[in-house]
């Protein structure tokens, strides 16, 4: 097992405590980059993201950033969806991405019983409020927090997601799951991106992945991208555009 997963089978005290020593001597490393000239990613942003307990890191946050903008400028306008939302550092990237009209949805089992639980649960009005704090003026009407196993999460008939994020249950059942369910709401031109791809503790992740690539031609992987301190990968998939 790894120490990730034990971690996060602590009591959440002691799991809460070991993440504030782990943030006070590893995050500075990472948001105070010895660059002669860094730039408003680094110096703005990173740290309002940084402040919410997570995995997520400065890869991420660039590789995000320049999806999620890329879109934004190609004029690709629709939903977010992240499953998998722990205390909402990678949504916060995403509600800073949000377009007039755009609505953020997150799924997290939360409390629910689950065959690998976090020490550290945070509560739907937990993510809400890291995101607030992160966000300033984010609308709460355009945020939805759904406590719910990912099988199980419902989107309004009219959802039509632009970028989704898969981080939810690692096994190949629920990575499976998943990729149907953002599939089904992902527009052309939209992109997936999923945690963990070629995680050796992980095996389903890259199992449900390469058989869902197998079986559906309309999407390809737009990049492939190794994250600094990750064992696993982050794969982002792009549904092709139709012709005009």
């Amino acid at each position: 097992m790894s120490v990730r997963k034990l971690a996060r089978r602590l009591p959440s005290p002691i799991y809460r405590a070991l993440r504030r020593i782990s943030h006070r001597f590893f995050r500075p490393r990472q948001t105070q980059m010895a660059l002669p000239n860094p730039g408003p990613l680094l110096t703005g942003v990173a740290p309002r993201v940084g402040a919410i307990p997570g995995w997520f890191n400065l890869d991420d946050l660039a590789h995000f950033s320049l999806v999620l903008s890329t879109q934004t400028t190609s004029g690709i306008h629709g939903d977010l969806l992240e499953i998998g939302c722990y205390h909402g550092r990678s949504a916060a990237v995403l509600a800073m991405h949000l377009q007039a009209d755009e609505r953020l949805f997150l799924a997290d089992a939360f409390d629910l019983p689950l065959d690998d639980p976090y020490g550290d649960t945070p509560t739907p009005e937990q993510v809400w409020q890291n995101l607030a704090n992160a966000v300033p003026n984010l609308p709460r009407e355009r945020v939805s927090i759904k406590r719910a196993y990912s099988n199980n999460v419902q989107l309004p008939p009219d959802t039509r997601v632009r970028f989704a994020h898969i981080d939810g249950g690692h096994d190949a059942a629920t990575v499976r799951a998943d990729l149907a369910l953002c599939a089904r709401y992902l527009m052309p031109g939209g992109v997936m991106a999923i945690d963990d791809y070629a995680h050796p503790q992980y095996p389903g992740v890259t199992e449900a992945v390469n058989e869902f690539l197998d079986s559906q031609a309309s999407f390809h992987i737009l990049a492939d991208l190794n994250r600094s301190g990750a064992l696993g990968r982050k794969l982002y998939l792009a549904r092709m555009r139709e012709a005009a």
